[in-house]
């Protein structure tokens, strides 16, 4: 009979605890608990319920006078369209041991007269979504021997598939590795002459971007435009064609490799920067200019972090055919080594860069625009880090570059020290 009576006053105790809310009581719950506390010492005392009993009764008080946790906060909805804007500046000066008669390749310093203090880069961007899944971006740039403020980029991104983003505007073609790369996060203060002069530049055309990995692991993009650069529309039915694939077999090594195929063309960096600022020394302008050079390019590049340090490798080839006359193929590649240095007890802030080059505008003869060229790089993150959310948001560069060319060698070694700031 004992036992039967133990057995009901437990069974009212456990009723006795469950929330109010769910009895529909509305009495105040520590009023209750405290009652209940102090009937269970006393039947603890009087034997009628055991020490485990009594201590699992207390623990269903303790959970009971727990608060309720907070209902989480309703986010609020953005207000569509959404506008941001940044700034992004890079000053520099730079030193070069003779102006005159050095090649160029594809840095203010290698004009007569451009050394000295510059403002090498100044980009106004305006980024926002007119929908949830439709964003855009024009990004307006004001570089050192430039007129006047050019429209750089200007794109509408679809975002409403489930296999891949499309772009579509004045764009980047998803051609090499450090081109499609902002200036901003470079090792280097400047690209690499392959990197200048031989992939494809920003053009008008269309672009898919891969959201799911195909055939085990590749992220691809796939690119047709006019081919013509920026600003312009295509002069014929040649087009610009360009695919890129990107694979991480390891989380510290990333591969890629690039093609594009531009048959037809009157434009390109090759012929834009390197041709016409070098003085045509291969004879290929009139093929461009009639809109009869086709440009075939691949290349491959790796990345391979571990801890502080990390290695860039790219290799660069492109073949172009003039119409009647004989072809002519270019490469490059470059090699980098990175490798953040400790810093006021911080692995994340100054880092120290050691790069190689090496470019041949034309593979079939050997003369000043053979360039072989060695970089000693030190960076500085006044705020933010490489790798951090809000990356390389205010940094100073310093560089000294050994520049080689095969013939009719010139003295071009340069010092260049560049601050960069995004507000």
């Amino acid at each position: 009979m004992k036992r039967h009576f133990r057995i009901v006053v437990v069974g009212i105790l456990a009723l006795a605890l469950i929330p109010t809310s769910l009895v529909g009581a509305e009495t105040k719950v520590s009023a209750e608990q405290d009652s209940l506390s102090e009937l269970i010492d006393i039947l603890a005392a009087k034997g009628v319920l055991s020490a485990e009993e009594e201590e699992a009764l207390k623990e269903r008080i303790a959970e009971a006078e727990k608060p309720a946790p907070p209902a989480p906060p309703v986010p609020e909805k953005p207000k569509y369209p959404t506008v941001k804007t940044k700034v992004r500046v890079e000053t520099r000066f730079s030193s070069v041991q003779e102006d005159e008669a050095q090649p160029y390749f594809g840095n203010r310093d290698d004009r007569t007269g451009g050394d000295g203090f510059a403002l090498r880069r100044a980009r106004f961007y305006i980024m926002g979504d007119l929908r949830p899944e439709t964003g855009y971006k024009v990004q307006y740039q004001s570089d050192w021997g430039h007129e006047k403020v050019n429209r750089h980029v200007a794109q509408m991104e679809w975002r409403g598939w489930d296999f891949a983003n499309l772009v579509a505007g004045q764009l980047q073609a998803p051609f090499g590795y450090e081109i499609v790369m902002s200036d901003a996060y470079l090792l280097c203060i400047d690209r690499a002459a392959v990197s200048n002069f031989l992939p494809a530049d920003k053009d008008i055309g269309i672009r898919l971007d891969g959201k799911r990995p195909i055939l085990g692991g590749l992220n691809y993009q796939l690119f047709v435009g006019n081919g013509s650069g920026k600003y312009k529309a295509n002069p014929n039915h040649g087009y610009l064609w360009a695919g890129r694939l990107t694979a991480q077999p390891t989380p510290e090594l990333s591969l890629g490799a690039s093609y594009f195929a531009n048959r037809n063309t009157d434009f390109s960096p090759y012929q834009s920067r390197f041709l016409k600022k070098n003085a045509d020394p291969y004879g290929l302008l009139s093929a461009y200019t009639a809109a009869e050079a086709d440009e075939t390019s691949w290349q491959a590049d790796l990345q391979w972090q571990r801890g502080p340090s990390s290695v860039w490798v790219e290799y660069i080839r492109t073949k172009i055919e003039p119409g009647d006359s004989a072809s002519v193929t270019a490469d490059g590649y470059y090699a980098y080594l990175h490798h953040f240095l400790p810093y006021l007890g911080r692995r994340d802030k100054l880092e120290a860069v050691l790069g190689y080059q090496q470019f041949d505008a034309n593979r079939s003869v050997s003369d000043q625009y053979d360039l072989t060229a060695y970089t000693l790089g030190l960076n500085y993150h006044i705020k933010g880090t490489r790798y951090g959310t809000h990356r390389c948001q205010e940094m100073i560069r310093f560089n000294y570059v050994w520049s080689r060319e095969a013939e009719d060698e010139a003295d071009n070694d340069k010092f260049v020290v560049q601050y960069q700031t995004w507000f």
